[in-house]
């Protein structure tokens, strides 16, 4: 019984695979990042969530900030 080789995925898709999930670990850590550095200032400061809810916030906008750069810059290069 023969075997055939299993499909490789050209090394452009590879890239662009690798590069996506990248940027989503990168939103992921910048969400985080934001979330535990307004817990950190809350405790400093005593004032209970509103760091917390800014840094959150502030997180998610530049993550999606960066996010969005690269999908532009993405399709762009597909074109």
């Amino acid at each position: 019984m023969k075997r055939d080789k299993p499909y490789k995925l050209p090394r452009k898709t590879l890239a662009r695979i690798t590069r996506i999930s990248a940027l989503s670990f990168i939103l992921v850590i910048m969400t985080f990042l934001g979330l535990y550095g307004g817990m950190y200032l809350d405790r400093i400061t005593d004032m209970a969530p509103n760091f917390t809810f800014l840094g959150l916030i502030l997180g998610v906008i530049i993550g999606f900030k960066g996010f969005v750069q690269e999908a532009i810059a993405e399709r762009r290069g597909q074109s």
